[in-house]
């Protein structure tokens, strides 16, 4: 928002003349009127760079950032000694920005307080950068928008004359991005334009579409032709002429996709249709017959059910398209989609005061003559209401707070509830009932975009105001009580609010405050229907301010700083000011700051932990080391010849100094690992027809040699008990480097290829089968060979069935069932093979199981973990009424990570002596790919020594996207491997 507020536009004339500044700028909007304290005070001094002479006349403002939107605070001009002062300006963070004619611009990122605030900036020598415009012929284009950024993070714009030429000043040191814009023409970035450049800019035409509509061998007019694109949103709609075509013109290069229907015959959705620059492209559509679906949105499943009315309904063919079909339900629950092309298609549906629901696939061979017999039925479960309390430190209730839900449903599936969100979905829904918007003819490039239709935000109990059409098909009645509105869940004078619907699950509260850190509620359990309440504190938090510095102390402008705190989810990011300064306001007490070199940056540079105290101001600086060099690595077979294309994949040993790399062999068997010289790395390194080979690199070692062996494989066959082949089933097979996934052919056999010599786990299930798991070693014969697993027969599945219930007897909802043991934590997602999860009703059932007699473990956080043990499971049978009541233990009472991110182990403990051990890794999570495994024993996080599971739990949850190294005794062995956090939950 502040880049855009504060771009100076300039207009230049004939090139060598001198620079005419324009008056106009776009300037950022007043501060609101409700911020009333205003005591701040901030003297500037300004001068030339390097200790130059004081600048007089130098205009100073101040830019207020509240809620992350940039407002004018103050304004000055410097006095004869390069003074000037503003008064007034609220508490909290700002820019301050500084610029002089002849000078390039300067700023500043710093917190106000009551107490009064000196700053000193410095204003370096103005460069100028020359550019003209040109369209493809070479004649120049008038009023074409540029703009150019540098070091410093504020973007620079001017506007070219009537010859296509401008000179823009007030500009840093190069090298510079410079972003060309014109209307009809497609915008142009070059970026590492220099100093003394007389930059020439060629802007092509933008490009068009013949679609071509057939049926048949007959050209099919007056079909409506779709398109839509990255750049073309929402979708657009043209009918053909008389000859089947329409042309789409003024499309930018990229890619479109197309679509044509007419009547009940519909073509297949043509993607990736690739469009280059000025180009004119023929696509031809063929309709063929389509297929109406019928949908019926009901209140639960069973008999007693009800018909939803007025549910909305979306159809989107391949899983997700950019033409989805919209309908409401009527009074019987039905609703009528289509037509659509053969092939795959999904529906969602959501209603007023029920759970939404999506990705139910359509069956491929449902058509249009038996879909009133065959129709698609989807139940939606009831939403709940969260109440809570939000108060300050001191016990005071927070008024105006507003309030999200997040979380993960009880099938792990994410939560972020917000009735802003809901209301910008239910208005995108209302204006695209209607359809797409039609095209509009439009001088020499023919049919053209027309402008995007307003999406409205205000519903009333008819549909949105002033629309047409679409409110024709809303059911007649009002909404439901808890329906969604576009106002924000926001606490009253008394702290309280009343938060509905919301969607069942584990969840929590985030709340925000202008005047406060945002703030997390505990977790709690909201069954269908039901409601739950939260009490939530709300702190002041601290001020952060810091500079980031080269490493000969010099300030780095532009460089990108993240923060993110150790609890909770609060992160923000801004850029550096000139003077390498940046500065956050109301901020948690404990935070890890990034700085990165600037955008393009994957790995931060400098990374620090910081306390911040509680209504205190913390000062850091972060200093950028020189670029590390690359690490130069060779690999070879084991014969010594080169190995060309091998991939070699590194990341640190090194806490403090996160680093993951990718690079790839030449055909000299040479690879360079950008900035990894001088760290102790982990390098897995794997090419075709190879072994796989992970290896640990010292801190000191100057190059990496490696040799590869011939890889293995191994063959095996899947039979049922009785002999059958069975074909489709999953085969897996989990190493040290990964897993390893295929699946059986018709006759039972399977195949897996680039395996390295040792221990795995294979582990293969079919559907109707009880799964097998076993461990096996793969010899070393030099890939001479593959190796015959032995033959993997699966005895048919038995199921149980039954309910769960807590020491009061009543059903559990959301608990998790599975054979021996079910996992505490795992990754947000689909839950994993081998556990179920009860319904509303505290029913599950499960499957895949051995005849025999079996231990059933139920687990449900807060509520408690119980194993029941020989039930009686029979091939072919479902055993039936099995009660499961959870008893309290201690890890159910323990709290769920108020970090944004963690690892998705369950930990357990030895006896004595005391060590933390893996007990369960959740299938695909990022621990799993970084080759965490059961019976692993952590020794240490981060480099810290952890000695019981509550201390490395809290070692192992952080924020999102910052690593964790752990290193853990395998066996004999000890090892260092670096895990990705991610979204995980109890």
């Amino acid at each position: 928002m502040l880049l855009a507020v504060l771009a100076l536009f300039v207009f230049g004339g004939i090139p060598g003349a001198p620079l005419a500044w324009a008056p106009l700028e776009l300037t950022a909007p007043p501060l609101p009127l409700e911020i009333t304290d205003r005591e701040g005070r901030v003297t500037v001094a300004v001068r030339a760079a390097n200790g130059g002479a004081p600048i007089a006349g130098a205009r100073v403002q101040a830019y207020a950032i509240v809620s992350g939107v940039a407002y004018l605070a103050g304004s000055a001009l410097t006095d004869a000694k390069g003074s000037g002062a503003m008064s007034g300006l609220p508490d909290g963070e700002h820019w301050i920005v500084a610029d002089a004619p002849g000078y390039a611009r300067g700023s500043s990122h710093l917190i106000v307080t009551p107490e009064a605030r000196a700053l000193d900036l410095e204003l370096g020598e103005e460069h100028h950068l020359e550019v003209r415009v040109v369209d493809e012929r070479g004649e120049p284009v008038a009023r074409a928008e540029l703009e150019v950024t540098g070091g410093d993070p504020l973007p620079v714009g001017a506007r070219a004359g009537p010859d296509g030429s401008v000179i823009i000043g007030r500009l840093g040191k190069a090298p510079w991005a410079l972003t060309t814009r014109a209307t009809g023409y497609e915008e142009v970035t070059q970026r590492g334009v220099k100093e003394g450049d007389r930059v020439v800019v060629t802007l092509r035409k933008l490009g068009a579409l013949v679609v071509r509509v057939v049926e048949g061998d007959a050209p099919a007019s007056g079909a409506r032709v779709q398109i839509a694109g990255p750049t073309l949103w929402p979708p657009r709609a043209a009918d053909t002429g008389a000859n089947g075509e329409v042309r789409i013109g003024a499309l930018g290069a990229g890619s479109y996709t197309v679509r044509a229907t007419r009547g009940e015959r519909a073509s297949p959705i043509e993607l990736g249709v690739m469009l280059e620059r000025g180009e004119e492209k023929v696509v031809t559509l063929t309709l063929g017959p389509g297929r109406i679906i019928v949908v019926r949105v009901m209140d639960g499943e069973g008999s007693e059910a009800f018909p939803i009315a007025g549910a909305r309904v979306s159809l989107a063919e391949g899983g997700i398209s950019p033409f989805p079909m919209e309908a409401r339900t009527d009074k019987d629950g039905r609703a009528r989609l289509g037509p659509i092309a053969p092939g795959s298609a999904s529906i969602a549906a959501r209603a007023d005061g029920f759970v939404p629901r999506g990705a139910v696939p359509v069956p491929e061979k449902l058509d249009s003559i038996a879909s009133a017999v065959r129709e698609i039925t989807i139940a939606l479960a009831r939403a709940g209401v969260l109440t809570g309390h939000v108060v300050d430190a001191r016990g005071y209730p927070v008024d105006g707070a507003t309030i999200e839900i997040i979380g993960t449903d009880f099938q792990g599936a994410p939560i972020a509830d917000d009735p802003r969100r809901t209301s910008f979905r239910e208005a995108h829904f209302e204006a695209t009932l209607a359809g797409p918007t039609a095209l509009v003819p439009a001088g020499e490039l023919g049919v053209v975009p027309g402008p995007v239709p307003p999406i409205p935000h205000a519903f009333g109990a008819g549909g949105p105001s002033g629309a047409t059409g679409a409110s024709a098909l809303a059911p007649t009645g009002a909404r439901a009580k808890d329906s969604a509105s576009d106002e924000p869940w926001v606490t009253r004078a008394d702290g309280t609010f009343r938060a509905a619907p919301a969607s069942p699950g584990r969840i929590r509260a985030l709340v925000r405050h202008p005047q406060f850190v945002e703030a997390l509620s505990e977790v709690v359990t909201l069954t269908s229907g039901g409601e739950a309440h939260v009490e939530i504190v709300m702190h002041a938090g601290g001020q952060l301010e810091g500079r980031v510095v080269d490493s000969t102390d010099h300030a780095v402008a532009g460089a990108r700083v993240q923060i993110a705190a150790t609890r909770g989810s609060f992160e923000r990011s801004t850029k550096t000011a000139t003077d390498g300064t940046f500065a956050f306001a109301s901020v948690p007490e404990s935070l890890v700051v990034s700085a990165f070199v600037d955008d393009d940056a994957t790995q931060p540079g400098a990374r620090l932990l910081v306390t911040v105290p509680e209504g205190g101001r913390k000062s850091v600086t972060l200093t950028l080391p020189e670029p590390r060099g690359a690490l130069p690595a060779r690999v070879t077979d084991d014969r010594g010849y080169a190995i060309d294309a091998a991939q070699l994949s590194a990341h640190s040993l090194d806490p403090s100094a996160p680093l993951r790399v990718t690079s790839f062999t030449d055909a000299r068997g040479e690879a360079q690992l950008l900035g990894a010289k001088g760290l102790s790395l982990r390098v897995e390194v794997s090419a075709s027809g190879h072994a796989p080979k992970i290896l640990t690199i010292d801190a000191s070692a100057p190059s990496i040699a490696v040799s590869l062996t011939l890889a293995e494989s191994a063959t095996g066959e899947v039979r049922s008990s009785r002999g059958d082949a069975l074909e489709g089933a999953e085969v897996v097979l989990y190493t040290e480097l990964g897993a390893r996934h295929t699946r059986t052919r018709a006759d039972g056999t399977f195949a897996l290829n680039e395996l390295a010599a040792g221990t795995a786990r294979l582990r293969v299930r079919a559907a109707g089968f009880a799964p097998v798991t076993k461990d096996v070693v793969i010899p070393a014969s030099g890939g001479t060979r593959p190796f015959a697993l032995a033959r993997i027969e699966l005895a048919g599945e038995g199921s149980v069935e039954g309910t769960v219930v807590d020491a009061r007897g009543d059903p559990v909802q959301g608990a998790r069932v599975a054979k021996d043991r079910v996992p505490t934590y795992l990754a947000v997602g689909a839950t994993p093979p081998g556990v179920v999860v009860t319904d509303a009703r505290g029913r599950f059932k499960l499957g895949e199981l051995a005849e025999g007699d079996v231990t059933l473990e139920a687990y449900a956080p807060d509520v408690g973990r119980v194993r029941t043990h020989a039930i009686k499971v029979v091939a072919g049978r479902t055993t039936i009424d099995v009660k499961i009541t959870l008893e309290k233990t201690d890890d159910s009472k323990s709290a769920d990570p108020a970090a944004s991110g963690g690892v998705a182990v369950t930990l357990g403990e030895t006896s004595e002596p005391r060590e933390v051990v893996v007990a369960a890794v959740a299938e695909s999570s990022e621990a799993e790919r970084a080759g965490l495994a059961p019976g692993d024993v952590l020794l240490e996080v981060d480099g810290a020594r952890v000695h019981a599971i509550d201390e490395a739990r809290a070692k192992l949850n952080g924020p999102l996207g910052d690593d964790v190294v752990v290193k853990l005794r395998r066996g004999e062995r000890t090892e260092t491997i670096r895990v990705a956090r991610e979204r995980v939950r109890r």
